[in-house]
């Protein structure tokens, strides 16, 4: 088979709204592909409301892309950090950087009531690393990990915080995800340049805004997300290409749009890389933050 990498986030499979319909649903997307990539967020198995839902979710998108004979590869978010331990990849000859995006602010998500218990528990986690190994992209994101977690602490009061709703009576947090977001491709390039300086490509999820942006010389990508404020984005890569397509919704099963939206070149991705798994999940466990770039 011919590799074809697609890339999604933020499925958010198990929540009744504001999510993937179905892992059903999204079959269709990675039709003809040989590796599924999910950024974080894939199901909400954190929550005490949906998680026997989001557990029921998961292990169907688990049987169909093994009946499909597609690998599939879950990257932790801030909604499922301990889904597994891969916070994030290099692919394309260490071209393409994929990461969920919750390593970029130390309070995961600055528009959350929890947003400083969350910084607290960042803070602390940065404290228990050897301050030489701080700057390491893995201490990095484990941090993250941990403050991610500390989210879902208190879940009887906070449940359903991040719903539209929810958001509209906190104001405040309508502001903060709009300058989140007008900010958020900027921190990209510069962790990008940081921690993974050989880059032209960063594909991360978190904020829910699709979009693309070319800063400092790299396209910064965000493939959106299934819930509010919709119109998600997928990435594949074949061959030489680069593609971002939009997603649609027809019949209550999701498919790609006429045509991508944006295309890139990549080195090739030839059948002399051998499996997808050396050249993918290439995580550089203890990597160090570019000398170069702290200079």
């Amino acid at each position: 088979m011919t590799k074809r990498i697609v890339i999604l986030s933020d499925t958010h499979l198990g929540r009744p709204s504001g999510a993937a319909v179905s892992a059903a649903a999204l079959r269709p997307l990675w039709d003809g592909a040989s590796n599924l990539i999910i950024n974080g967020d894939v199901a909400e198995v954190h929550h005490p409301k949906h998680w026997a839902q989001a557990a029921t979710q998961l292990l169907q998108l688990l049987d169909f892309c093994d009946k499909d004979n597609v690998s599939l590869t879950l990257l932790s978010g801030n909604h499922d950090p301990f889904i597994g331990e891969v916070r994030h990849l290099h692919l394309a000859d260490d071209q393409v950087f994929v990461t969920h995006g919750d390593v970029l602010h130390p309070a995961i998500a600055p528009w959350s009531p929890a947003a400083g218990r969350m910084r607290k528990a960042h803070e602390e986690a940065l404290a228990e690393i050897e301050p030489e190994s701080r700057n390491h992209l893995e201490s990095r994101l484990g941090a993250s990990q941990k403050a991610s977690h500390a989210e879902w602490s208190d879940l009887e009061d906070e449940a359903g915080h991040s719903s539209l709703f929810a958001m509209l009576i906190r104001p405040w947090a309508i502001i903060q995800v709009l300058h989140y977001w007008h900010v958020f491709p900027r921190l990209v390039s510069r962790f990008v340049k940081d921690y993974s300086p050989q880059a032209r490509f960063a594909i991360l999820g978190h904020t829910h805004r699709p979009g693309i942006w070319q800063i400092d010389g790299r396209v910064i990508i965000n493939t959106g997300a299934f819930g509010f404020p919709g119109k998600p984005l997928a990435v594949c890569l074949q061959y030489d290409r680069l593609e971002v397509w939009p997603i649609l919704l027809r019949d209550g099963l999701y498919e790609f749009a006429a045509e991508p939206i944006a295309s890139f070149q990549l080195p090739e991705l030839s059948e002399e890389d051998g499996d997808y798994a050396p050249l993918a999940l290439n995580t550089r466990p203890g990597s160090e933050r570019s000398k170069a770039a702290a200079t």
